[in-house]
């Protein structure tokens, strides 16, 4: 990124962009989230440091295990899923979820970004 966002500026910023974002650090702990106008997900703060696992079913505990030991070991960068979900007028919608590994000029693991947004 090229120039220098104001920290109060970056948080409006991102909580006006049309997506939800999450990131968890290398410890796959929630360190930060969006507050998106029309959220796709509820978040509430006591998931702040959380396992990230703990904002999912147990069904899906296997999937993000996969997934993020992928990232960890360098296997795949990123992956994307799509998704049946309500929109907020409770209409029948698709949301898509990417996943993206975050990693320091070295390669070194940082965490994960997910962006989740409404398809149609």
């Amino acid at each position: 990124m090229k120039g220098n966002i104001p920290e109060k500026m970056l948080s409006q910023v991102l909580d006006s962009l049309p997506l939800e974002i999450t990131l968890t650090d290398a410890n796959d702990r929630i360190i930060a989230w969006t507050h998106a106008r029309n959220h796709i997900f509820d978040r509430p703060d006591s998931i702040l440091g959380q396992d990230v696992r703990k904002c999912h079913p147990p069904k899906s505990h296997a999937r993000i295990d996969r997934l993020l030991g992928d990232m960890k070991s360098g296997k795949i960068d990123s992956e994307v899923t799509v998704i049946e979900r309500l929109r907020p007028d409770r209409t029948p919608g698709r949301v898509e979820i990417v996943y993206m590994a975050l990693r320091d000029k070295g390669g070194k693991y940082l965490g994960c970004l997910e962006i989740c947004r409404h398809l149609d």
